[in-house]
This record gives C-alpha cells, sequence and structure tokens, in this order.
C-alpha cells in the first residue's frame, strides 16, 4: 500500500464514495478554470487575429495620421494631410507606394433602399494595385483605371448583405445622388481591435471623380510601404522630418508609426485587459479552492474512524497525509480537465459567432495554456488540502477510533 499507485487508488476509491459532495466540489474548480481558459483563449484569438492582419500589410508599412488615431486619445482637433507633404513623403527615394485616400460619409441608394456608408477615393495611378497594401482584396470584378469615371468598387458586406437585394457586378448605384456603375466587389474580411477601416462596408472611387461629388477633399491618413523591410526606420525617420519642418521639431499633430509599433502598442492595452479579467475569473477558482478545503475537511471528520484503524495496522503519518493531498490534488486536476474543455469550447464558440458577424477572433489551441491551467487547477487543489491532509495525519489512533465509535 505503500506505493504511489495504491496511494492514487486509495484516493480515487474515497472520492467516488463522496458522491455529490465531490462534484459539487469539482464544479467549483471547472467554473474557474473554464472563466480563466476563455478569456486567456480569446484573448489570444483577438491577439492572433490583429497580427494576422498587420501581416497582410506587411512590416514594411507605416502609417501616417494625426495623433491620438493609434493611441485612442480623444478630443484633439483633426489635422487632414495636405499636398505639400503628400508629395514629399512620395518623393523619397525608399518609398515603393504611398497610398494616401480620401474618405468620407455618403448615402447610397439602391433598389429604393437609403443606407449610410464610407466612400474612400484613390488615385488609382499611384495605387496600381490595392491588394499589395493589405488594405483591399478583389473578389470579383477588376480594380479602378485611371481613365474610368463613375464607377465603384464595393464592400462584400454590403454588396451581399445590407440591400434586400443584392448588389452585383455592372449593377447601378446612387451615391449622393449620382449614379456609379459596378465594376467589383471586395473579398470579405474580418475587422478586428486596431485593424483600420471595415472595408466591408466601404465604397471605393477614382479620386478625380470623388472630387466632383464630395466637397472635402483631403485625405486623413496614409499607408506608406517601402522598398525593403530594412528601409522602414530609415524612411520613418525621413517622414517625421518632413512634419517637424511644418509644425516644429516636437510636433504632435501627426503620428508616422511602422505597424510593428502599432502591433507592440495593440498588444500592451490587450495584455493589460486580459490581465484584469483572468485576475477577476481567478477569484471563482479562489472559492472552488475552499470548496476543497471544506470537502476534504469534512472527509477528515467523518473517516475518524477509519484514519484510525489505518493508523492502528501500522500507515505511518506520511501515508496518511499522502492520501489525502492527493484527493485533493485529483479533484483539483479532474476540475482542471473538464474546464480546460469546457473553456476551449466557450472560446471557440464566440469565434464562430463572431466570423459570422464579420469580426477576426482567431481561437487556437494553446498546449502551454492546456498544461499551464491543469497545472494551476492541481496546485490549486493541493494548496488547499494540505491543511485538512495535516489534521488527518496528526490524529491520534487510539482518539480516533474512540471519536469513530461514538
Amino acid at each position: 500500500m505503500q506505493g504511489g499507485i495504491e496511494v492514487i487508488e486509495v484516493a480515487v476509491d474515497n472520492l467516488s464514495h463522496q458522491g455529490l459532495r465531490t462534484y459539487l466540489t469539482i464544479l467549483g474548480v471547472i467554473i474557474g478554470i473554464a472563466a480563466i481558459v476563455t478569456f486567456v483563449a480569446l484573448g489570444d484569438g483577438l491577439n492572433n487575429a490583429v497580427v494576422d492582419q498587420f501581416e497582410k500589410l506587411g512590416s514594411n508599412t507605416i502609417f501616417v495620421a494625426p495623433s491620438g488615431s493609434f493611441s485612442g486619445e480623444s478630443g484633439l482637433a483633426i489635422e487632414y494631410l495636405q499636398d505639400a507633404e503628400i508629395s514629399k513623403i512620395k518623393r523619397i527615394p525608399e518609398v515603393s507606394q504611398a497610398f494616401a485616400p480620401l474618405m468620407t460619409s455618403a448615402t447610397i441608394e439602391f433598389d429604393n433602399e437609403k443606407k449610410s456608408v464610407s466612400v474612400i477615393g484613390y488615385n488609382p495611378n499611384e495605387v496600381k494595385d490595392l491588394a499589395k497594401t493589405g488594405f483591399l482584396k478583389i473578389g470579383e470584378g477588376r480594380e479602378i483605371k485611371s481613365s474610368d469615371g463613375y464607377v465603384a468598387i464595393v464592400g462584400y458586406s454590403l454588396a451581399k448583405k445590407t440591400f434586400d437585394k443584392e448588389i452585383r457586378l455592372r449593377s447601378n448605384i446612387m451615391l449622393n445622388g449620382k449614379s456609379f456603375r459596378i465594376i467589383a466587389i471586395s473579398q470579405e474580411s474580418s475587422q478586428s481591435f486596431g485593424g483600420g477601416p471595415n472595408t466591408n462596408t466601404t465604397i471605393f472611387i477614382n479620386e478625380t471623380v470623388y472630387k466632383q461629388v464630395f466637397a472635402d477633399s483631403k485625405p486623413m491618413f496614409m499607408l506608406v510601404t517601402t522598398k525593403k523591410k530594412e528601409d522602414v526606420d530609415a524612411v520613418q525617420r525621413k517622414i517625421e522630418r518632413i512634419f517637424e519642418q511644418k509644425y516644429g521639431k516636437d510636433q504632435k499633430t501627426f503620428a508616422v508609426t511602422t505597424s510593428a509599433q502599432v502591433l507592440e502598442s495593440i498588444n500592451q492595452v490587450l495584455g493589460l485587459v486580459q490581465l484584469f479579467i483572468v485576475g477577476i475569473a481567478s477569484i471563482s477558482l479562489f472559492v472552488g479552492g475552499i470548496g476543497i478545503m471544506n470537502t476534504m475537511i469534512m472527509s477528515v471528520m467523518e473517516r475518524t474512524s477509519e484514519i484510525g484503524v489505518m493508523k492502528a495496522i501500522g500507515a505511518t503519518n506520511g501515508l496518511i497525509l499522502s492520501i489525502f493531498i492527493v484527493e485533493a490534488g485529483l479533484i483539483g486536476l479532474f476540475g482542471g480537465a473538464i474546464g480546460v474543455a469546457l473553456g476551449y469550447g466557450l472560446a471557440f464558440l464566440v469565434g464562430v459567432i463572431a466570423g459570422a458577424t464579420g469580426f477576426a477572433l482567431s481561437v487556437r489551441i494553446d498546449f502551454l495554456l492546456i498544461i499551464g491551467a491543469l497545472a494551476f487547477s492541481m496546485f490549486v487543489g493541493i494548496a488547499s488540502g494540505v491543511y485538512p491532509a495535516r489534521r488527518a495525519a496528526m490524529l491520534d489512533p487510539v482518539d480516533a477510533l474512540r471519536k469513530g465509535s461514538e
């Protein structure tokens, strides 16, 4: 009986005889671990989605936007990019492509229905391949040419889901009272925190036509791609100097940020949020630990006679201690295993729902999280069982037999 396997067998047999009390105790651990795993998996899924989107943009991408756009600051006066600064950025030798679209909101009318949409105007001569910017990919049709007039590319959701009737290629829509022919529909894309404008519900038109239809014709942000990944830092410094020449050395009007810096900032925010939520979820596991301790104390009280008999036939304090600690550890382990499965099930379910609504949430199985959750739940179980186990081990066999017979 001294062997480890025998101790585990005795512990399992004891737990099975405790019935409902054991199941309710395990339930407390399940809820705690499931909550932790769910929130961690969802946080990792959101982080994975953000990373995937920035990988599409490329590590050689630089964002130029009003200060506060990437930090979430509000209440700042928004400054538009000026033609002089845009031209200087485009003339930087290491720059391969500079995408400075015009953007506004407008009313689209199709099949006697009206909706509010975002409209982006860009120069086809300067952006010959939208896909290379990581901003938009064409699903059906073709890209806009510089010779095109009143034609448009519509986002996937706008074409397929917004109106009662589906917008198809060569359909005509009314945009602020002007008729546009649809020449392309974008691929469906998922949006996530930090993912930028939702291109699924956006209309793209020729910049020349945009200026004819809309009064506000100044770009507010810019995507700059460098010829080589190694050129990113040098181009970033050159762009910063361009704005410093106009707004001063310590200018805060525009932020020039690389994709790696934006991703790092987003990950920091996600990490803090995730840590806070996991901290709250851990409270439920703490409550589960108290439940384990309570169950083990009750078990010691009920099995006093049994402990006395075991000691009378030669069981050592160490053996008694081991049995009760193993019982507590198994409660934590069983609850943790079920909690991990339940937590990932909930996380994947939320991921499927998010994907169906067009929100990026790439939930993936993380074996380190599984191992960590199981180890943590087992630790909570063992830690909660130490006091009851010591109490059982220190019982005097004579007193235990007498109390058990009363």
